[in-house]
C-alpha cells in the first residue's frame, strides 16, 4: 500500500503505479473508476490518499491557530473585522503561499522531477506572478469566509459543537470523525458540480476563463482564479452552514481547498498527488471536470479523456497568464458589478446576482462565441441545476444568516 498517496514512500521521482515508465509522461492511458470502487476506497480515503497529510495539517492548524468564537472575541464585532484580518490572514498567507512555493521550486527550480507531461515548456516569471497575484486573492476571500462564520458562531446565528463537546462525550467525537472523513468525499462530488457550473457559458466567459488562461499548469495556477470562482469554490462549506458541527470542519474544508491545487496543478507525472487526469482538462477544456478519484462521473457523461491525445505534445503559449496584459473594460465592469451585488447584503442578490449579471453580458457582451460544454439538454439542465445549489444557494443562505433572519 502506497500509504498517503507517497508512491513507494518517496515524494518525488515515481509517477502513479498504473503508468509505463517507458512511455513518455501522459501518454499511459489513466484507469477509469467506478462509483463502486469511489465508495470502496472512501472510509481509508485518509490513509492511501493525499487526505491524510492535508487533514495532519489541519489539525496541527487548528491546535496551534484555534477559532475563537466566543462573544468577546474580535470577530463577534463584525462578519468582515479588520482585526480577524490581522490575526488570521498571516496564517494563511504563510501556510498557501508556502506549500505552493514549495512545490513550483522543487520542480521548476531545483528540478526534483524528471517527467513533465510538455517538455520544452518556456518559464514565465510573469506567468507566475499572474498566478500568485489571483492566489493571494483567493487567500484573502478565505478569510473573510471564515470571518463570517466566527462571526456566526460567535453571534449565536448558527449552532456548533464546542471543542469541550468533541473531545469529551462520545456524540461530539463521533460527530468530529465523521466530519474528518467526510469532507473529501464532500469535496470530490462539490468539486464537479461546480465545476461544471463554472463551464456554463456565461460563467466561463467572465469568471473560469481566467483559470484556464493556464494551459499548462505550474502550482499556482491551482488557485489562480476570478473572485467570483472563489466565491463558489468556497461555497464548499456547505455542510458548515446546514448542519451542527466542530468549527475544525471549516479548518479541515479550509485546509482541502487550499492546499489541494497545488501539486494536482504541478505539470509534472512523478511526483507525490500528481495529476494528469486534471492536467487534461487544463489543455484540451471540454473533458475531466471531477477529481481522479471521481472521473467516473466524466465516464457517465462522456468526458472522460484519459491520454495525449497527440503522440508529441508540444508546448502551449499561456500568453493571458500575464500582468502586463491590461483588463478590458467588461471585465471590470463585471467585477465592480459582482463585488456590488455582494456588498448589497441581499440574499438573492448576494448568491444569484454574478450568475445573472455574467448571463446578461452573455447576450449583450462579447460573451456570446464562447459556447457551454456539448451535451444533451438534459444533462445540461441537471448539471445547472446542481452548480446552482452547490455554488449560488450557500451563499445566499450564508447572507440570510448574517442578515439576522435566522
Amino acid at each position: 500500500m502506497d500509504w498517503f498517496g507517497l508512491i513507494k514512500g518517496t515524494v518525488f521521482g515515481e509517477p502513479p503505479r498504473y503508468v509505463h515508465k517507458t512511455k513518455e509522461a501522459g501518454m499511459t492511458e489513466i484507469p477509469k473508476p467506478t462509483v463502486f470502487s469511489w465508495l470502496w476506497s472512501a472510509p481509508t480515503v485518509l490513509f492511501t490518499s493525499p487526505n491524510g497529510v492535508w487533514a495532519g495539517i489541519s489539525m496541527f492548524m487548528y491546535w496551534a491557530c484555534p477559532y475563537d468564537t466566543t462573544v468577546m472575541s474580535v470577530a463577534a464585532s463584525s462578519p468582515l473585522s479588520i482585526g480577524f484580518f490581522i490575526e488570521r490572514l498571516p496564517i494563511w498567507m504563510g501556510l498557501v503561499l508556502g506549500y505552493t512555493s514549495f512545490w513550483h521550486t522543487s520542480l521548476y527550480w531545483f528540478d526534483m522531477a524528471s517527467r513533465p507531461f510538455v517538455r520544452g515548456r518556456t518559464y514565465s516569471l510573469d506567468k507566475l506572478f499572474h498566478n500568485m497575484a489571483w492566489t493571494t486573492s483567493g487567500i484573502v476571500i478565505w478569510t473573510g469566509f471564515e470571518n463570517i462564520m466566527c462571526y456566526l458562531w460567535a453571534t449565536g446565528r448558527l449552532a456548533y459543537i464546542s471543542d469541550w463537546d468533541s473531545f469529551n462525550t462520545s456524540v461530539g467525537f463521533l460527530k468530529l470523525v465523521v466530519a474528518l472523513m467526510a469532507v473529501p468525499v464532500w469535496r470530490s462530488v462539490h468539486f464537479y458540480f461546480a465545476h461544471r457550473f463554472l463551464h456554463y457559458g456565461p460563467m466561463y466567459q467572465q469568471v473560469h476563463s481566467l483559470h484556464h488562461r493556464n494551459t499548462d499548469v505550474e502550482p499556482f495556477s491551482g488557485l489562480c482564479m476570478h473572485p467570483v470562482e472563489h466565491l463558489y469554490y468556497f461555497a464548499c462549506i456547505l455542510p458548515n452552514l446546514l448542519f451542527v458541527c466542530s468549527p475544525f470542519a471549516l479548518m479541515w474544508n479550509g485546509v482541502h481547498l487550499l492546499l489541494s491545487p497545488a501539486a494536482s496543478h504541478s505539470g509534472y507525472e512523478d511526483h507525490f498527488q500528481s495529476d494528469a487526469f486534471h492536467y487534461f482538462h487544463h489543455r484540451y477544456f471540454e473533458c475531466n471536470y471531477a477529481g481522479t478519484d471521481a472521473a467516473f462521473m466524466d465516464i457517465f457523461f462522456g468526458t472522460f479523456k484519459g491520454k495525449f491525445t497527440e503522440e508529441e505534445p508540444k508546448p502551449r503559449e499561456d500568453a493571458k497568464s500575464s500582468l502586463k496584459i491590461m483588463p478590458t473594460t467588461e471585465f471590470i465592469g463585471y467585477l465592480v458589478g459582482s463585488v456590488a451585488c455582494v456588498a448589497s447584503g441581499i440574499p438573492l442578490v448576494v448568491g444569484f446576482g454574478p450568475v445573472v449579471l455574467a448571463t446578461v453580458l452573455w447576450f449583450f457582451g462579447s460573451g456570446r462565441g464562447v459556447q457551454p460544454v456539448k451535451m444533451g439538454v438534459l444533462a445540461n439542465l441537471l448539471h445547472l441545476g446542481m452548480g446552482t445549489l452547490f455554488c449560488s444557494v450557500p451563499i445566499a443562505y450564508m447572507s440570510w444568516l448574517l442578515a439576522g433572519s435566522s
